[in-house]
């Protein structure tokens, strides 16, 4: 373990002349000074404007996590975790020529060589609160007290990704409840390198939807951050891959001593396609016998932990996706776009809670809007490649069951505590990833490939994350059978499923629910009213239905029904 993880403690202000800066550092940047006010290195020219937020004056508090590139190993990343605070001027007890506002805007910032965001928030929340409440910013001693505390309690945890603090703050049932089926979409886009936009407001929320997904990739917070914030990349320091790389599977034992228990049985390869579901047609619910599912969802339960309890370095796992060029920024601020722009990078994925990078043409292959959880891919190749197939939504709607709902009945999960929690999410999700891989290296035309849909797999195998995979030793992921963990015969929940899935997802299908979901509260709004309401309601109707038959002739006209009193 480092010797000491938190490298600085900063206090950024913002000055009304001068923008943001660093108004202190402990330790100071140059090492043997004594200037706590020096200028920020010039790898961290951004770091002000990242650790107070833009629109930050909207609020009284915040908190903002972003990357920085190490100034000692370029394949490093430090960790900035900044709380922000405004308060009255009048509260402050010793006030300084520069303060002109009627309210002061700072945040205590703290970087750390350890991805340990939530745990080092909830320190930093409670310190940054006391040193506010102090109302004189010169008392700098709670800093100095800070650091070598936090240093002193970081440098004890042995093994980050065994630390119970890792996640702490990353709540994987908030996202998948607010996300439901279309957080398996986000998932598989994170392995396809796209430039990839987060857009919300106020900062934490959407810094840690970020870091919340990508928790769901295993190790990939603790192992798989290191280069997420390196733009100088030289292609001749970097290793020379092919595009595409022959892979002796053969050479691989598929049964290991160590993992026979654990191979899953293959089911049906049928899979159903988009376009043979009607989507203009709601399925009722067929009734079925309750003991048939429970058996099924207890066999699949045992089938996603057997699979989850592989050790994910044996499989070459976390994969390397912000490497070569991609870029993760949980927060970007608007100067940060010159490095979003910039040739030597290939795509990211960042958060921003400023309007003009959404308007920014060509700056993101996909936007999220957390607030509406919605996702939108204007790139129609894109859009086939993260297409859910049939089994994916099995999958899917699997997670999103047992998290919004979960006190249904469960006959093989009653009186079990974790499934549906935030250990039991990310247990999904990496037995998914671990059969997506070892099915990614069957021959192409497999019909296997078909369940992950070979769209996404062709594309993922371009991607420079696969190719190094593909090049280092991945034994352990030959001890599964090649399928998806939800194969299966299709069946009417199926196109339950799908046509669900498409009227979330589609224009159209948006469109078409939210005036469903308006009629309904119209009509429940006229049942609890009388006289004067239903004749508006009987007014509005008989004039829309006038406006829509005025092209008739006059005959039609005549025999156009009209609604009558009741």
């Amino acid at each position: 373990m480092t010797e000491n993880p938190i490298l600085h403690v900063l206090v950024v202000g913002f000055h009304h002349k001068k923008g943001c800066q660093v108004e202190y550092a402990y330790p100071p940047f140059i090492e043997d000074t004594t200037d706590v006010s020096a200028e920020c290195p010039a790898a961290w020219k951004h770091l002000p404007y990242l650790a107070l937020p833009d629109g930050s004056h909207n609020f009284d508090e915040d908190t903002a996590y972003f990357h920085l590139p190490s100034q000692q190993d370029p394949n490093e990343t430090i960790y900035g975790i900044s709380c922000y605070r405004q308060i009255p001027l009048e509260k402050i007890i010793n006030r300084t020529p520069d303060m002109t506002r009627s309210t002061i805007q700072k945040s205590v910032c703290v970087l750390s060589t350890l991805p340990l965001y939530g745990h080092i928030q909830v320190k930093m929340s409670l310190i940054t609160h006391a040193y506010f409440e102090e109302g004189d910013f010169s008392k700098i001693s709670l800093l100095h007290d800070t650091y070598h505390h936090l240093n002193a309690c970081l440098s004890s945890i042995d093994n980050i990704s065994t630390s119970p603090h890792l996640f702490v703050g990353l709540s994987a049932v908030e996202l998948v409840t607010r996300f439901r089926h279309k957080v398996l979409l986000l998932f598989k886009l994170m392995l396809l390198e796209n430039k990839v936009l987060f857009f919300y407001s106020p900062v934490r929320p959407l810094c840690s939807t970020i870091l919340t997904l990508l928790s769901l990739h295993p190790g990939l917070i603790e192992n798989g951050l290191n280069k997420s914030a390196n733009i100088n990349l030289s292609s001749a320091t970097q290793p020379s891959i092919e595009n595409k790389c022959e892979v002796n599977v053969s050479s691989v034992s598929p049964e290991t001593e160590d993992y026979d228990h654990i191979i899953v049985s293959q089911k049906s390869n049928e899979v159903v396609d988009e376009e043979l579901v009607p989507n203009n047609t709601f399925v009722s619910n067929i009734p079925k016998d309750p003991s048939i599912d429970s058996l099924d969802e207890a066999a699949v339960q045992y089938n996603m932990i057997s699979i989850a309890q592989i050790n994910s370095e044996d499989c070459g796992v976390p994969m390397s996706i912000f490497d070569n060029g991609n870029l993760c920024q949980p927060y970007s601020c608007l100067s940060y776009m010159d490095i979003l722009t910039d040739p030597s990078v290939r795509g990211y994925v960042i958060g921003a809670s400023n309007i003009l990078f959404k308007q920014k043409k060509n700056l993101a292959d996909v936007i999220v809007e957390i607030d509406e959880g919605k996702v939108e891919i204007e790139n129609i190749e894109l859009k086939r490649h993260l297409h859910l197939t049939t089994e994916d939504l099995r999958f899917a709607d699997y997670l999103v069951r047992h998290v919004v709902q979960p006190d249904k009945e469960d006959v093989f999960l009653d009186g079990v505590g974790w499934e549906g929690g935030d250990e039991w999410i990310r247990a999904q999700f990496k037995a998914y990833l671990l059969s997506l891989l070892r099915t990614s290296l069957l021959s192409e035309g497999a019909p296997e490939l078909n369940h992950f849909n070979p769209s996404f797999i062709s594309a993922w195998q371009q991607t420079k994350n696969y190719q190094i995979w593909l090049n280092q030793e991945h034994q352990a992921i030959m001890a599964l059978e090649p399928c998806h963990p939800f194969a299966g015969q299709l069946s009417v929940a199926d196109m339950k499923l799908r046509i669900s899935h498409t009227m979330q997802s589609s224009r159209s299908g948006r469109k078409l629910n939210q005036a469903v979901q308006n009629t309904s509260r119209a009509v429940a709004s006229t049942g609890k009213v009388v006289g004067g309401a239903i004749s508006q309601a009987k007014g509005a109707v008989t004039n829309w239905w006038s406006n829509l038959t005025t092209t008739q002739d006059l005959e039609d006209e005549k025999n156009t029904p009209v609604i009558q009193d009741v």
